[in-house]
């Protein structure tokens, strides 16, 4: 019998599924305006590319480093206009100018 986490992950990974010829590198996930957005890291031709929701989010980063150091801002904001503005993830998405 497969455990609650293994589900949710083989759920997960059905969900959104990687282009081609990018490598998984990291997930992570954030809670903004009630709801869970999944923050998936991947590698292609030397580069790192970052995806909301299975959502690209355009131009990508030269390295890790730098990838997750914008994202942590972005989180940031989105927690923070979830909490004090009482946006959905709809309204903070169209806020910040990503399409989640």
């Amino acid at each position: 019998m497969k455990s609650f986490a293994d589900v949710s992950r083989d759920l997960y990974e059905a969900k959104f599924k990687l282009p081609r010829g990018h490598e998984e590198v990291k997930k992570d996930s954030v809670k903004a305006g009630g709801k869970k957005v999944d923050i998936v890291y991947t590698e292609y031709r030397g580069k790192i590319h970052v995806y909301l929701n299975g959502d690209s989010l355009g131009t990508p980063w030269k390295n890790m480093k730098t990838a997750e150091k914008e994202m942590k801002d972005v989180k940031q904001v989105m927690k923070q206009m979830s909490e004090e503005d009482n946006l959905d993830l709809e309204e903070i998405a169209n806020e910040i100018n990503f399409r989640v």
